[in-house]
Protein backbone atom coordinates (compact mmCIF):
# COMPACT_ATOMS: atom_id res chain seq x y z
CA UNK A 1 0.00 0.00 0.00
CA UNK A 2 1.48 3.30 -1.13
CA UNK A 3 0.15 5.18 1.88
CA UNK A 4 1.87 2.87 4.33
CA UNK A 5 5.15 3.37 2.48
CA UNK A 6 4.67 7.13 2.70
CA UNK A 7 4.12 6.86 6.45
CA UNK A 8 7.29 4.84 6.97
CA UNK A 9 9.29 7.61 5.31
CA UNK A 10 8.11 10.13 7.89
CA UNK A 11 9.07 8.09 10.95
CA UNK A 12 12.20 10.23 11.65
CA UNK A 13 10.01 13.35 11.72
CA UNK A 14 7.64 11.71 14.16
CA UNK A 15 10.50 10.60 16.39
CA UNK A 16 11.84 14.17 16.46
CA UNK A 17 8.37 15.44 17.35
CA UNK A 18 8.12 12.92 20.17
CA UNK A 19 11.56 13.76 21.57
CA UNK A 20 10.95 17.50 21.50
CA UNK A 21 7.32 17.40 22.63
CA UNK A 22 7.89 15.20 25.65
CA UNK A 23 11.37 16.49 26.30
CA UNK A 24 10.00 20.02 26.50
CA UNK A 25 7.33 19.01 28.99
CA UNK A 26 9.70 16.85 31.02
CA UNK A 27 12.47 19.44 31.22
CA UNK A 28 10.69 22.80 31.07
CA UNK A 29 8.30 21.93 33.89
CA UNK A 30 11.35 21.21 36.04
CA UNK A 31 13.64 24.12 35.20
CA UNK A 32 10.86 26.73 35.00
CA UNK A 33 8.43 27.35 37.83
CA UNK A 34 4.67 27.14 37.20
CA UNK A 35 4.31 30.88 36.55
CA UNK A 36 7.27 30.95 34.12
CA UNK A 37 5.95 27.91 32.31
CA UNK A 38 2.54 29.57 32.17
CA UNK A 39 3.99 32.68 30.51
CA UNK A 40 5.97 30.49 28.11
CA UNK A 41 2.77 28.62 27.20
CA UNK A 42 0.83 31.86 26.66
CA UNK A 43 3.52 33.31 24.40
CA UNK A 44 3.79 30.07 22.45
CA UNK A 45 0.04 30.05 21.89
CA UNK A 46 0.11 33.73 20.88
CA UNK A 47 2.91 33.30 18.36
CA UNK A 48 1.32 30.22 16.83
CA UNK A 49 -1.90 32.17 16.46
CA UNK A 50 -0.04 35.04 14.75
CA UNK A 51 1.73 32.62 12.42
CA UNK A 52 -1.56 30.97 11.56
CA UNK A 53 -3.29 34.27 10.90
CA UNK A 54 -0.56 35.84 8.77
CA UNK A 55 1.23 33.02 6.98
CA UNK A 56 -0.62 29.70 6.89
CA UNK A 57 -2.53 30.48 3.69
CA UNK A 58 0.76 30.49 1.78
CA UNK A 59 1.84 27.15 3.22
CA UNK A 60 -1.52 25.61 2.30
CA UNK A 61 -1.23 26.96 -1.26
CA UNK A 62 2.31 25.62 -1.64
CA UNK A 63 1.07 22.15 -0.80
CA UNK A 64 -2.21 22.22 -2.73
CA UNK A 65 -0.99 23.67 -6.04
CA UNK A 66 2.44 22.06 -6.31
CA UNK A 67 1.25 18.97 -8.20
CA UNK A 68 -0.79 21.10 -10.61
CA UNK A 69 2.19 23.38 -11.26
CA UNK A 70 4.36 20.35 -12.00
CA UNK A 71 1.74 18.93 -14.36
CA UNK A 72 1.54 22.25 -16.24
CA UNK A 73 5.31 22.78 -16.30
CA UNK A 74 4.93 25.97 -14.26
CA UNK A 75 6.70 25.05 -11.04
CA UNK A 76 9.26 27.89 -11.11
CA UNK A 77 6.57 30.57 -11.20
CA UNK A 78 4.63 28.77 -8.47
CA UNK A 79 7.64 28.74 -6.16
CA UNK A 80 8.77 32.25 -7.06
CA UNK A 81 5.34 33.73 -6.34
CA UNK A 82 4.99 32.09 -2.93
CA UNK A 83 8.51 32.82 -1.75
CA UNK A 84 8.22 36.50 -2.65
CA UNK A 85 4.86 36.66 -0.90
CA UNK A 86 6.41 34.98 2.13
CA UNK A 87 9.29 37.45 2.26
CA UNK A 88 6.99 40.46 1.91
CA UNK A 89 4.60 39.26 4.60
CA UNK A 90 7.46 38.30 6.91
CA UNK A 91 9.02 41.77 6.79
CA UNK A 92 5.76 43.71 7.05
CA UNK A 93 4.29 41.37 9.64
CA UNK A 94 7.39 41.60 11.81
CA UNK A 95 7.27 45.39 11.79
CA UNK A 96 3.57 45.57 12.62
CA UNK A 97 3.66 43.01 15.41
CA UNK A 98 6.86 44.42 16.91
CA UNK A 99 5.27 47.85 17.26
CA UNK A 100 2.14 46.23 18.70
CA UNK A 101 4.16 44.36 21.32
CA UNK A 102 5.91 47.49 22.57
CA UNK A 103 2.74 49.57 22.89
CA UNK A 104 0.87 46.89 24.82
CA UNK A 105 0.47 47.55 28.57
CA UNK A 106 2.39 44.44 29.63
CA UNK A 107 5.57 43.84 31.61
CA UNK A 108 9.00 44.34 30.04
CA UNK A 109 9.86 40.67 30.69
CA UNK A 110 6.82 39.55 28.70
CA UNK A 111 7.69 41.97 25.90
CA UNK A 112 11.15 40.44 25.71
CA UNK A 113 9.76 36.91 25.43
CA UNK A 114 7.27 38.02 22.77
CA UNK A 115 10.03 39.69 20.75
CA UNK A 116 12.14 36.54 20.65
CA UNK A 117 9.03 34.56 19.68
CA UNK A 118 8.19 37.04 16.91
CA UNK A 119 11.65 36.76 15.37
CA UNK A 120 11.40 32.96 15.41
CA UNK A 121 8.01 32.89 13.70
CA UNK A 122 9.19 35.40 11.05
CA UNK A 123 12.03 33.07 10.05
CA UNK A 124 9.68 30.15 10.25
CA UNK A 125 7.49 31.25 7.36
CA UNK A 126 10.34 31.05 4.81
CA UNK A 127 11.52 27.77 6.30
CA UNK A 128 8.06 26.20 6.21
CA UNK A 129 7.48 27.15 2.58
CA UNK A 130 10.46 24.97 1.75
CA UNK A 131 9.16 22.19 3.97
CA UNK A 132 5.76 22.22 2.24
CA UNK A 133 7.45 22.16 -1.17
CA UNK A 134 9.52 19.13 -0.16
CA UNK A 135 6.43 17.27 1.06
CA UNK A 136 4.47 18.06 -2.08
CA UNK A 137 7.38 16.97 -4.29
CA UNK A 138 7.88 13.68 -2.39
CA UNK A 139 11.33 14.72 -1.20
CA UNK A 140 10.64 12.76 1.95
CA UNK A 141 14.27 12.20 2.95
CA UNK A 142 15.20 15.86 2.61
CA UNK A 143 12.10 16.97 4.49
CA UNK A 144 12.72 14.47 7.28
CA UNK A 145 16.37 15.44 7.75
CA UNK A 146 15.72 19.19 7.72
CA UNK A 147 12.63 19.08 9.91
CA UNK A 148 14.18 16.72 12.44
CA UNK A 149 17.39 18.76 12.58
CA UNK A 150 15.49 22.00 13.13
CA UNK A 151 13.45 20.46 15.95
CA UNK A 152 16.39 18.90 17.78
CA UNK A 153 18.73 21.90 17.38
CA UNK A 154 16.08 24.39 18.51
CA UNK A 155 15.12 22.26 21.50
CA UNK A 156 18.69 21.61 22.63
CA UNK A 157 19.85 25.20 22.25
CA UNK A 158 16.72 26.49 23.98
CA UNK A 159 17.31 24.32 27.03
CA UNK A 160 20.98 25.37 27.21
CA UNK A 161 20.00 29.04 27.02
CA UNK A 162 17.60 28.62 29.95
CA UNK A 163 20.29 26.95 32.03
CA UNK A 164 23.24 29.15 31.08
CA UNK A 165 21.71 32.60 30.53
CA UNK A 166 19.15 34.83 32.24
CA UNK A 167 16.66 34.36 29.37
CA UNK A 168 14.47 31.90 31.31
CA UNK A 169 11.13 31.49 29.44
CA UNK A 170 12.56 33.38 26.43
CA UNK A 171 15.22 30.67 26.02
CA UNK A 172 13.13 28.21 23.95
CA UNK A 173 12.24 30.98 21.48
CA UNK A 174 15.88 32.03 21.16
CA UNK A 175 16.64 28.38 20.44
CA UNK A 176 13.99 28.41 17.70
CA UNK A 177 15.64 31.44 16.10
CA UNK A 178 18.98 29.64 15.91
CA UNK A 179 17.46 26.36 14.67
CA UNK A 180 15.36 28.08 12.00
CA UNK A 181 18.29 30.19 10.80
CA UNK A 182 20.61 27.18 10.44
CA UNK A 183 18.05 25.21 8.43
CA UNK A 184 17.42 28.20 6.17
CA UNK A 185 21.13 28.48 5.45
CA UNK A 186 21.02 24.93 4.11
CA UNK A 187 17.63 24.85 2.41
CA UNK A 188 17.10 28.31 0.93
CA UNK A 189 19.90 28.00 -1.69
CA UNK A 190 18.39 24.66 -2.75
CA UNK A 191 14.95 26.22 -3.24
CA UNK A 192 16.34 29.33 -4.98
CA UNK A 193 17.84 27.06 -7.66
CA UNK A 194 14.47 25.39 -8.23
CA UNK A 195 12.68 28.72 -8.69
CA UNK A 196 15.40 30.31 -10.83
CA UNK A 197 13.90 31.82 -13.96
CA UNK A 198 10.44 32.03 -12.46
CA UNK A 199 8.54 35.26 -12.01
CA UNK A 200 6.07 36.63 -9.50
CA UNK A 201 2.52 36.39 -10.86
CA UNK A 202 -0.07 38.69 -9.33
CA UNK A 203 -3.09 36.70 -10.49
CA UNK A 204 -1.62 33.51 -9.09
CA UNK A 205 -1.09 35.21 -5.72
CA UNK A 206 -4.76 36.24 -5.70
CA UNK A 207 -5.81 32.66 -6.44
CA UNK A 208 -3.63 31.42 -3.59
CA UNK A 209 -5.09 34.02 -1.26
CA UNK A 210 -8.66 33.06 -2.13
CA UNK A 211 -7.84 29.39 -1.60
CA UNK A 212 -5.81 29.82 1.57
CA UNK A 213 -7.67 32.49 3.53
CA UNK A 214 -10.62 30.24 4.44
CA UNK A 215 -8.14 27.62 5.64
CA UNK A 216 -6.36 30.32 7.58
CA UNK A 217 -9.58 31.53 9.24
CA UNK A 218 -10.58 27.96 10.00
CA UNK A 219 -7.23 27.23 11.64
CA UNK A 220 -7.51 30.40 13.69
CA UNK A 221 -10.92 29.31 14.95
CA UNK A 222 -9.69 25.77 15.50
CA UNK A 223 -6.67 27.08 17.36
CA UNK A 224 -8.89 29.38 19.41
CA UNK A 225 -11.04 26.36 20.19
CA UNK A 226 -8.07 24.44 21.56
CA UNK A 227 -6.11 27.26 23.23
CA UNK A 228 -8.48 30.06 24.26
CA UNK A 229 -8.94 28.36 27.62
CA UNK A 230 -5.35 29.39 28.56
CA UNK A 231 -6.24 33.06 28.20
CA UNK A 232 -9.47 32.64 30.16
CA UNK A 233 -7.57 30.79 32.91
CA UNK A 234 -5.00 33.60 32.99
CA UNK A 235 -7.82 36.16 33.25
CA UNK A 236 -9.91 34.37 35.88
CA UNK A 237 -7.15 32.50 37.77
CA UNK A 238 -3.33 32.92 37.70
CA UNK A 239 -0.26 32.39 35.48
CA UNK A 240 0.62 29.42 37.69
CA UNK A 241 -2.76 27.84 36.94
CA UNK A 242 -2.08 28.35 33.24
CA UNK A 243 1.24 26.55 33.71
CA UNK A 244 -0.31 23.62 35.58
CA UNK A 245 -3.12 23.22 33.05
CA UNK A 246 -0.81 23.64 30.04
CA UNK A 247 1.62 21.03 31.35
CA UNK A 248 -1.02 18.32 31.79
CA UNK A 249 -2.81 19.32 28.61
CA UNK A 250 0.46 19.30 26.68
CA UNK A 251 1.51 15.86 27.89
CA UNK A 252 -1.87 14.34 27.01
CA UNK A 253 -2.64 16.22 23.80
CA UNK A 254 0.84 16.03 22.32
CA UNK A 255 0.88 12.28 22.89
CA UNK A 256 -2.00 12.05 20.44
CA UNK A 257 -1.16 15.02 18.25
CA UNK A 258 2.28 13.74 17.23
CA UNK A 259 0.57 10.67 15.77
CA UNK A 260 -1.92 12.74 13.79
CA UNK A 261 0.90 14.97 12.54
CA UNK A 262 2.99 11.98 11.46
CA UNK A 263 0.19 10.43 9.44
CA UNK A 264 -1.05 13.78 8.14
CA UNK A 265 2.40 14.68 6.80
CA UNK A 266 2.12 11.99 4.17
CA UNK A 267 -1.56 12.03 3.37
CA UNK A 268 -2.42 15.53 2.13
CA UNK A 269 0.08 15.68 -0.76
CA UNK A 270 -0.70 12.03 -1.50
CA UNK A 271 -4.44 12.70 -1.73
CA UNK A 272 -3.95 15.81 -3.87
CA UNK A 273 -1.76 13.89 -6.32
CA UNK A 274 -4.25 11.03 -6.38
CA UNK A 275 -7.20 13.35 -7.05
CA UNK A 276 -5.30 15.21 -9.78
CA UNK A 277 -3.99 12.08 -11.54
CA UNK A 278 -6.33 9.16 -10.76
CA UNK A 279 -9.70 10.79 -10.13
CA UNK A 280 -12.30 10.93 -7.39
CA UNK A 281 -13.04 7.21 -6.89
CA UNK A 282 -9.42 6.29 -6.27
CA UNK A 283 -9.01 9.32 -4.01
CA UNK A 284 -12.00 8.21 -1.89
CA UNK A 285 -10.50 4.74 -1.45
CA UNK A 286 -7.25 6.30 -0.25
CA UNK A 287 -9.12 8.76 1.98
CA UNK A 288 -11.07 5.99 3.71
CA UNK A 289 -7.86 4.03 4.20
CA UNK A 290 -6.29 7.12 5.74
CA UNK A 291 -9.18 7.53 8.18
CA UNK A 292 -8.83 3.90 9.19
CA UNK A 293 -5.11 4.34 9.82
CA UNK A 294 -5.77 7.38 12.01
CA UNK A 295 -8.13 5.34 14.18
CA UNK A 296 -5.81 2.33 14.25
CA UNK A 297 -2.92 4.39 15.64
CA UNK A 298 -4.55 7.08 17.81
CA UNK A 299 -7.32 5.18 19.60
CA UNK A 300 -5.03 2.77 21.48
CA UNK A 301 -2.62 5.61 22.26
CA UNK A 302 -5.42 7.59 23.92
CA UNK A 303 -6.79 4.64 25.86
CA UNK A 304 -3.31 3.54 26.89
CA UNK A 305 -2.27 6.95 28.19
CA UNK A 306 -5.53 7.24 30.10
CA UNK A 307 -4.81 3.91 31.78
CA UNK A 308 -1.37 5.05 32.96
CA UNK A 309 -2.23 8.67 33.81
CA UNK A 310 -1.16 8.29 37.44
CA UNK A 311 2.42 7.08 36.87
CA UNK A 312 2.79 9.06 33.61
CA UNK A 313 2.16 12.30 35.47
CA UNK A 314 5.58 11.81 37.12
CA UNK A 315 7.04 13.09 33.85
CA UNK A 316 5.81 16.51 34.91
CA UNK A 317 7.52 18.80 37.37
CA UNK A 318 6.31 18.56 40.95
CA UNK A 319 4.67 21.98 40.86
CA UNK A 320 2.32 20.97 38.00
CA UNK A 321 2.03 17.21 38.53
CA UNK A 322 -1.22 16.86 40.47
CA UNK A 323 -3.31 18.88 38.03
CA UNK A 324 -1.72 16.98 35.14
CA UNK A 325 -2.72 13.65 36.66
CA UNK A 326 -6.33 14.79 36.90
CA UNK A 327 -6.76 16.07 33.37
CA UNK A 328 -4.75 13.56 31.30
CA UNK A 329 -7.49 10.86 30.93
CA UNK A 330 -9.97 13.49 29.71
CA UNK A 331 -7.68 15.37 27.36
CA UNK A 332 -6.49 12.29 25.47
CA UNK A 333 -10.09 11.57 24.50
CA UNK A 334 -10.60 15.17 23.44
CA UNK A 335 -7.36 14.96 21.46
CA UNK A 336 -8.64 12.09 19.32
CA UNK A 337 -11.88 13.96 18.59
CA UNK A 338 -10.03 17.14 17.65
CA UNK A 339 -7.51 15.22 15.58
CA UNK A 340 -10.26 13.62 13.51
CA UNK A 341 -11.68 17.08 12.82
CA UNK A 342 -8.35 18.63 11.85
CA UNK A 343 -6.65 15.76 10.06
CA UNK A 344 -9.55 13.87 8.50
CA UNK A 345 -12.83 15.74 8.16
CA UNK A 346 -11.23 19.01 7.07
CA UNK A 347 -9.50 17.21 4.19
CA UNK A 348 -12.95 16.91 2.59
CA UNK A 349 -13.32 20.70 2.43
CA UNK A 350 -9.86 21.05 0.89
CA UNK A 351 -10.29 18.31 -1.70
CA UNK A 352 -13.79 19.50 -2.54
CA UNK A 353 -12.57 23.04 -3.17
CA UNK A 354 -14.86 24.45 -0.47
CA UNK A 355 -12.29 25.78 1.95
CA UNK A 356 -14.48 28.85 2.40
CA UNK A 357 -16.78 26.69 4.54
CA UNK A 358 -14.03 25.64 6.95
CA UNK A 359 -14.44 28.67 9.24
CA UNK A 360 -18.20 28.22 9.31
CA UNK A 361 -17.78 24.70 10.67
CA UNK A 362 -15.56 25.89 13.52
CA UNK A 363 -17.05 29.16 14.72
CA UNK A 364 -19.94 27.74 16.78
CA UNK A 365 -17.81 25.22 18.75
CA UNK A 366 -15.22 27.96 19.39
CA UNK A 367 -17.82 30.39 20.79
CA UNK A 368 -19.33 27.65 22.95
CA UNK A 369 -15.89 26.69 24.26
CA UNK A 370 -15.09 30.24 25.38
CA UNK A 371 -18.53 30.69 26.96
CA UNK A 372 -18.28 27.38 28.82
CA UNK A 373 -14.84 28.31 30.15
CA UNK A 374 -16.22 31.49 31.69
CA UNK A 375 -19.10 29.49 33.19
CA UNK A 376 -17.22 26.41 34.41
CA UNK A 377 -13.79 27.72 35.48
CA UNK A 378 -15.07 29.66 38.53
CA UNK A 379 -16.94 26.57 39.71
CA UNK A 380 -14.58 23.69 38.89
CA UNK A 381 -11.18 25.36 38.59
CA UNK A 382 -8.99 24.09 35.74
CA UNK A 383 -11.20 21.00 35.37
CA UNK A 384 -13.85 23.40 34.07
CA UNK A 385 -11.62 24.03 31.06
CA UNK A 386 -11.38 20.27 30.51
CA UNK A 387 -15.16 19.84 30.53
CA UNK A 388 -15.57 22.80 28.15
CA UNK A 389 -13.03 21.25 25.80
CA UNK A 390 -14.80 17.88 25.66
CA UNK A 391 -18.22 19.41 25.07
CA UNK A 392 -17.11 21.81 22.36
CA UNK A 393 -14.96 19.21 20.54
CA UNK A 394 -17.84 16.73 20.51
CA UNK A 395 -20.13 19.35 19.02
CA UNK A 396 -17.42 20.35 16.55
CA UNK A 397 -16.89 16.86 15.11
CA UNK A 398 -20.62 16.41 14.46
CA UNK A 399 -21.01 19.82 12.83
CA UNK A 400 -17.86 19.53 10.73
CA UNK A 401 -18.78 16.09 9.38
CA UNK A 402 -22.34 17.14 8.54
CA UNK A 403 -21.07 20.16 6.62
CA UNK A 404 -18.24 18.30 4.89
CA UNK A 405 -20.61 15.71 3.45
CA UNK A 406 -22.51 18.48 1.66
CA UNK A 407 -19.49 19.29 -0.49
CA UNK A 408 -17.47 16.09 -0.73
CA UNK A 409 -18.42 12.40 -0.36
CA UNK A 410 -16.32 11.91 2.76
CA UNK A 411 -16.31 8.22 3.70
CA UNK A 412 -16.46 7.07 7.30
CA UNK A 413 -14.23 4.10 8.22
CA UNK A 414 -16.85 2.45 10.44
CA UNK A 415 -15.43 -1.05 10.11
CA UNK A 416 -12.00 0.08 11.28
CA UNK A 417 -13.59 2.06 14.13
CA UNK A 418 -15.52 -0.97 15.42
CA UNK A 419 -12.51 -3.29 15.22
CA UNK A 420 -10.19 -0.76 16.89
CA UNK A 421 -12.76 -0.02 19.60
CA UNK A 422 -13.12 -3.73 20.41
CA UNK A 423 -9.34 -4.09 20.55
CA UNK A 424 -9.09 -1.04 22.84
CA UNK A 425 -11.79 -2.47 25.14
CA UNK A 426 -9.90 -5.75 25.39
CA UNK A 427 -6.66 -3.88 26.00
CA UNK A 428 -8.22 -1.84 28.81
CA UNK A 429 -9.74 -4.92 30.41
CA UNK A 430 -6.42 -6.74 30.30
CA UNK A 431 -4.47 -3.85 31.79
CA UNK A 432 -6.99 -3.19 34.56
CA UNK A 433 -6.93 -6.87 35.51
CA UNK A 434 -3.17 -6.90 36.09
CA UNK A 435 -2.37 -7.83 39.73
CA UNK A 436 0.19 -5.08 40.34
CA UNK A 437 1.27 -4.02 43.82
CA UNK A 438 0.20 -0.58 45.02
CA UNK A 439 3.79 0.44 45.75
CA UNK A 440 5.23 -0.62 42.38
CA UNK A 441 7.74 1.75 40.79
CA UNK A 442 5.93 4.17 38.46
CA UNK A 443 8.16 3.55 35.46
CA UNK A 444 7.96 -0.21 35.90
CA UNK A 445 4.17 0.11 36.09
CA UNK A 446 4.04 2.06 32.83
CA UNK A 447 6.35 -0.45 31.13
CA UNK A 448 4.32 -3.48 32.24
CA UNK A 449 0.94 -1.95 31.42
CA UNK A 450 2.25 -0.63 28.11
CA UNK A 451 3.69 -3.99 27.06
CA UNK A 452 0.58 -5.95 28.05
CA UNK A 453 -1.82 -3.44 26.55
CA UNK A 454 0.10 -3.13 23.27
CA UNK A 455 0.35 -6.91 22.95
CA UNK A 456 -3.37 -7.43 23.43
CA UNK A 457 -4.24 -4.64 21.01
CA UNK A 458 -1.82 -5.80 18.32
CA UNK A 459 -3.02 -9.40 18.45
CA UNK A 460 -6.64 -8.36 18.00
CA UNK A 461 -6.14 -5.81 15.22
CA UNK A 462 -3.90 -8.20 13.28
CA UNK A 463 -6.41 -11.02 13.74
CA UNK A 464 -9.23 -8.81 12.44
CA UNK A 465 -7.01 -7.00 9.89
CA UNK A 466 -8.18 -3.62 11.17
CA UNK A 467 -7.24 -0.81 8.76
CA UNK A 468 -5.54 -3.37 6.50
CA UNK A 469 -2.67 -3.52 8.98
CA UNK A 470 -1.46 -6.86 7.64
CA UNK A 471 -0.28 -5.07 4.50
CA UNK A 472 2.08 -2.94 6.59
CA UNK A 473 3.50 -6.03 8.25
CA UNK A 474 4.05 -7.72 4.88
CA UNK A 475 5.74 -4.61 3.49
CA UNK A 476 8.11 -4.38 6.45
CA UNK A 477 8.98 -8.07 6.51
CA UNK A 478 9.54 -8.30 2.77
CA UNK A 479 11.41 -4.93 2.53
CA UNK A 480 9.19 -3.68 -0.26
CA UNK A 481 9.30 -0.05 0.79
CA UNK A 482 10.27 2.07 -2.21
CA UNK A 483 11.68 5.55 -2.43
CA UNK A 484 9.02 7.87 -3.90
CA UNK A 485 9.80 9.67 -7.15
CA UNK A 486 10.64 13.32 -6.63
CA UNK A 487 8.81 16.01 -8.58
Amino acid sequence: MTLWRQLLGYIPVNLANIIVSFGSILILTRILDAAEFGRYALVMVTMQLIHTAAFTWMEASMERYHARAVRKGDLRNHLNTLYKLGAAFAVSGFSIFLVTIYVLPISQDLKTVLTFALISTTLQIIMRLGFEAHKAANRVSRYSVLYSSQMIISFTVGILLILLTPLREAGPFAGLIIGNALVLLVDLPFMLKRMKGGVFQGQRSKDYLLYGLPICFSLILEYALSTSDRFVIAYLLTDADVGRYSAGYGLANRSIDVLFIWIGLAITPHLVRTLESAGLETCLVELKSYGAILLLVTMPAAVGLGLVAQPASLLLGEDVREVGRQIIPWIVGAGVINGMISYYIQRAFMLGGKTIMLPVAMITPMIINIALNFILLPRFGVMGAVYATLISYSLGVVMAFAMARRYFPLPLPWEAFVKCALACAAMAAGVLALPLADDINAFVEVAIKGAVGASIYCVIVVATNAADCRTLIRDILSHKTRKPVEA
